[in-house]
């Protein structure tokens, strides 16, 4: 970054408590002080939704994704995208044994910040490169003349209205639903189960997924976002992309001040392969591709930032490899393609790690000479 974007924002100060006193308030208090003035209390998360990674307090659920919105905060130093998903009612009821839901739906945020500019009457913040992240419409309609992505766009309509959510896709309004393809699609969200928890209110006492966060949703052959689980008889058969996305928010977000959030964390992904995939001569390659991510200040293309390491089982080089060679999903038993991510204790601007996996199953054909490799054949009436 270059050197007049690195300096730090002030700290909120750790404030009082007003209203009644309470046991409950106190021990409030007492964790509150734990997070360094963090406003969060961590959650028990259940133990069939607990991330592979086993990271303290990381959950992982899937729904189907209702909308996408952008917060940039009038009194608070923070610029969130927030994802919002529709859960099972069971996962609902499991939920519930850690705290209340919103009534809008559990929902996830997810932070990074390109640069910011402190002016005398406001602020301007630009959000990392989330067009990829969530699939957004480029160009836009009606897109600010300044912007060079729909996240830029987004940054600008945020600062216009600090303090408030912006919608960018949601089901309901069916204007905005096709700015973001993974509206309306299953959504998979790892990250912090916490309980949003201002002392000197009862507002916003709710469960949410909060930063350090991940999300991750496969797409057909063709790109098309699916709605389906891999359970699914409407699972690809031959073919499926996955894109996972990691994002560390900006040290600014005062959630930062968690200990269990100050060090370097995993995320992991175990990845449904295709439905044929574990069929009787079948088998699967993996490749893997960085979409690439827009620098606004330098008007560059990056691969990520702030990324630790990277574990990809089996590697994504290509080869043909039966569904057996794949890891075990503790969870269902099933192989898939297993991802993991570390990335760096969060600094000021936050990191992002952003890439796609695709897999393809087919049968081997017998060679039709002495020492040649078998190729693939795809399966008569294939589907993608």
């Amino acid at each position: 970054m270059p050197a007049a974007e690195q300096g730090r924002l002030p700290r909120r100060g750790l404030g009082q408590i007003s209203g009644p006193i309470s046991l409950l308030r106190v021990m409030r208090r007492v964790e509150w002080a734990f997070c360094g003035g963090a406003d969060y209390l961590k959650a028990g998360v259940p133990v069939d939704l607990r991330s592979p990674s086993r990271e303290e307090a990381q959950i992982i659920v899937d729904g189907i994704a209702s909308k996408v919105k952008l917060f940039m905060g009038k009194s608070d130093w923070e610029l969130d995208w927030h994802v919002y998903l529709n859960l099972d009612e069971q996962v609902k009821a499991r939920l519930r044994t850690a705290g209340p839901l919103p009534a809008s739906g559990l929902y996830s945020e997810l932070m990074g910040i390109d640069r910011w500019e402190d002016e005398i009457v406001g602020r301007q913040w630009w959000s990392s490169d989330m067009d990829g992240v969530f699939s957004l419409r480029w160009p836009l309609p009606n897109g600010h003349p300044d912007a060079e992505t729909a996240s830029e766009h987004w940054s600008w309509e945020a600062n216009d209205n600090q303090g408030t959510n912006i919608t960018v896709a949601d089901t309901s309004v069916p204007s905005s639903r096709s700015n973001s393809a993974i509206v309306g699609s299953r959504v998979y969200l790892q990250g912090p189960l916490v309980i949003d928890m201002p002392l000197d209110t009862d507002d916003h006492n709710l469960l949410e997924i909060h930063p350090l966060d991940s999300i991750a949703y496969a797409r057909d052959a063709n790109g098309a976002t699916l709605s389906t689980r891999p359970t699914d008889a409407s699972w690809p058969n031959t073919t499926v992309q996955w894109r996972v996305a990691v994002t560390t928010n900006g040290g600014f977000h005062r959630i930062n001040s968690c200990d269990f959030l100050r060090k370097a964390r995993t995320t992991v992904w175990y990845l449904a392969l295709p439905r044929a995939a574990s069929l009787p001569g079948m088998f699967t390659s993996v490749t893997g591709r960085a979409p690439g991510l827009w620098h606004a200040p330098s008007n560059s293309r990056y691969t990520g930032r702030g990324v630790k390491s990277v574990t990809v089982e089996p590697q994504a080089d290509g080869a043909r490899l039966s569904h057996t060679a794949f890891p075990v999903d503790p969870v269902d038993g099933r192989h898939k393609l297993r991802v993991s991510v570390t990335m760096d204790q969060p600094d000021d601007w936050g990191g992002i790690f952003l890439h796609d996996y695709t897999m393809r199953s087919r049968t081997l054909a017998a060679p039709t000479t002495p020492g040649l490799s078998p190729t693939p054949t795809p399966l008569t009436g294939e589907s993608s």
